[in-house]
């Protein structure tokens, strides 16, 4: 009797734990592609501080390309909800709940996040388990079992889909990780032989060999990449994947009449079955000959890689064949006439990442800023129509095209050729506000400040008014930034305790970020994008580089690196001179949320992270990490 006083009392205190109060559900349970899923979560009894709110609702692994990683949440009767349609390649995800800035957030454990499986008639379709084994290390970045995790998710999705061809493959690669060399051989003839089977399934698909290469690089045998290649090559050397082999090795010979030469070789090949090989080819013959200014010969070529099948990359390249034909002056009513082909149909423009699965088609992802980017492309396809309209003896029109885009118009490229366009008509008036312009888009540019220069003194603008004359226009662009700053700008605590070393192995501390606006910038050796952005970076670094205000902490993550690694980087690339430091504490990018490089992060004095930029931006780094500075800045 005590026993079950004991266990009722218990089952009491379980029912009104903060813990299980903190509910969140998900329906419906076995939801299906195509099916409508409501996620709610009452924060009552949870950690999450009284009346906080919003929440949202944030994807750490998830293939729902066309929906957005983070959604927010409505608030209904004391819960938070949301709806969402499944794509219909839907497979599993898995998600947390978080308010604004991350400093709640609800998941389903300490080490694991709320997930969603996919199903069709009651059955788990195939995908599932493969899906949580990737997601394993997102849900618990600390977990010493992740690798023993994925291993058994991976025969359970085996156990229910024998033939999962990734799968198997990927069970392999794990399983060679902890065997004895031999075991390892043996391993690797095995997964050798999945990837074979799967060739000779279908040799001639292209999405087919895309898996197979998929497969060696799951197994990391790179080399053989290029060999199976060179066996579809050898054994289908007329067939239509043979033919694309074939031009994909060719069209990277540095000479081009040896290029030409080999392509006409392969046209002798051409018939009805691989004839949709050639479009590359075309391409490349097409330029050549606009190049050397042979409008006859380019002409020739135009209208073969001027009608593709439906992609949605064929508008980008039809804007590059624009731009190659005036910029040499050549064809120019055949790129008007497509200029206005690609205006027309300008809202299927690829502004968006698209990703191409062979059972799906194309997949344009989830894009906030999609109807602003695509209004930027199409003032810049009405400036390119003015600029030829110009070129065209036909200054009216051109007038009416570059008064329509200017407002809209971001590219410094282009506002500089309009500018010129209107100095070529001395026309001085109309050329200095959209010199203003791309001076507002890309203030780091020398070019464009050197043409403004000039342009203002040919105005009469005294050297000794030059400098309140560029303050004015930089007020003007860092102006659009804070408006949005107002709205987006975060505050959470950089944590107190971190171990960070520089260069000379000399402890960074707390005391020295005190009081500055710190930029800490992650990043890896390995890290291409990161690498590709320092450029961008160290201009900002210079600027600020004497300002005892700010300091630039440029922090190897550990990730995959030593020290060693970060000391030989940053010597053999001393063009970077800004302060480089590692990372020696192995849970900093998990407290901070950091799950992809470069991230960077921009501290306001008093220590809280105001600022989150993640992903390589290129020169668009320059302004934006310039203006974060300067509102901060401002704010203190």
């Amino acid at each position: 009797m005590i026993k079950l006083l004991n266990l009722s009392l218990l089952l009491v205190l379980l029912q009104t734990s903060p813990i299980l109060r903190a509910q969140v559900s998900i329906v419906p349970a076995k939801a299906a592609a195509g099916d409508t899923v409501t996620i709610s979560f009452d924060p009552r009894g949870s950690a999450a501080p009284s009346a906080a709110g919003p929440f949202f609702v944030d994807f750490g692994y998830s293939n729902f390309y066309e929906l957005p990683n983070r959604i927010p949440m409505q608030q209904q009767h004391g819960r938070w909800q949301v709806q969402f349609k499944l794509p219909p390649y839907a497979n599993f995800s898995c998600f947390t709940i978080s308010d604004k800035d991350k400093k709640f957030v609800q998941q389903a454990s300490d080490s694991s996040q709320y997930e969603i499986y996919i199903y069709k008639q009651g059955k788990l379709i195939a995908g599932n388990y493969l899906g949580k084994s990737y997601s394993l290390p997102v849900q618990n970045k600390t977990s010493d079992r992740i690798v023993p995790l994925q291993e058994h998710y991976l025969k359970e999705e085996l156990r229910l889909y024998p033939d999962n061809y990734e799968a198997r493959l990927r069970l392999i690669a794990l399983q060679m990780k902890e065997s004895s060399p031999a075991r390892q051989a043996q391993l690797l003839k095995e997964g050798l032989a999945v990837i074979e089977k799967k060739f000779r399934s279908n040799p001639l698909s292209e999405g087919n060999l895309n898996k197979v290469t998929m497969g060696y690089l799951i197994l990391g045998q790179n080399q053989k990449v290029d060999s199976i290649r060179r066996v579809v090559v050898d054994e289908f050397p007329n067939e239509k994947i043979g033919i694309s082999y074939r031009l994909n090795t060719l069209l990277r010979e540095p000479d081009s009449s040896a290029v030409v030469a080999g392509i006409q070789q392969l046209l002798e090949r051409r018939n009805d079955s691989n004839k949709e090989a050639f479009g590359s080819a075309y391409e490349y013959l097409f330029s050549y000959h606009v190049q050397r200014g042979d409008s006859a010969a380019a002409r020739t070529y135009l209208p073969l890689i001027t009608t593709w099948e439906p992609d949605p990359y064929k508008w980008r390249a039809y804007r590059n064949y624009v731009q190659l034909m005036l910029d040499h002056q050549i064809l120019l009513r055949e790129a008007s006439r497509l200029n206005l082909y690609v205006l027309d149909s300008v809202a299927a423009y690829p502004v968006s990442l698209i990703r191409y699965f062979p059972e799906t088609g194309y997949l344009v992802a989830h894009d906030p800023a999609r109807s602003d980017k695509i209004e930027a492309v199409k003032a810049e396809i009405m400036a390119s129509q003015g600029l030829l309209a110009a070129r065209l003896n036909q200054p009216e029109a051109a007038r009416q095209w570059f008064a329509r885009s200017i407002p809209m118009l971001k590219s410094p490229a282009l506002l500089r050729a309009v500018a010129g366009q209107y100095q070529q008509w001395n026309d001085a008036e109309s050329a200095l506000p959209v010199l203003e312009a791309a001076y507002q888009q890309a203030p780091f540019d020398p070019k464009i400040r050197q043409l403004l220069e000039d342009a203002i003194s040919q105005q009469g603008i005294r050297t000794a008014d030059r400098q309140a004359y560029f303050s004015k226009l930089d007020r003007q662009w860092k102006q659009h930034y804070y408006q949005e700053f107002d709205k987006t700008i975060g505050s959470s605590p950089f944590p107190a305790e971190f171990s960070i070393v520089d260069m000379a192995r000399r402890p960074l501390g707390p005391q020295d970020l005190e009081g500055k606006i710190v930029v800490i910038d992650f990043w890896a050796t390995w890290c291409k994008p990161c690498i590709a952005s320092f450029p961008y970076l160290h201009q900002v670094y210079k600027k600020y580089a004497d300002d005892p205000r700010v300091k630039f902490v440029v922090l190897n993550s550990g990730s995959g690196n030593s020290w060693d690694d970060a000391y030989k980087w940053a010597q053999a690339n001393p063009q970077f001179d800004f302060p480089f430091y590692y990372n020696q504490d192995k849970k900093l990018s998990n407290k901070l949320g950091i799950t992809s490089i470069p991230t960077t992060l921009i501290l306001d004095s008093k220590g809280n992270i105001r600022f989150r930029k993640v992903g390589f931006e290129g020169e668009k780094l320059l302004q934006s990490l310039d203006a974060m500075i300067e509102y901060l800045k401002e704010q203190e």
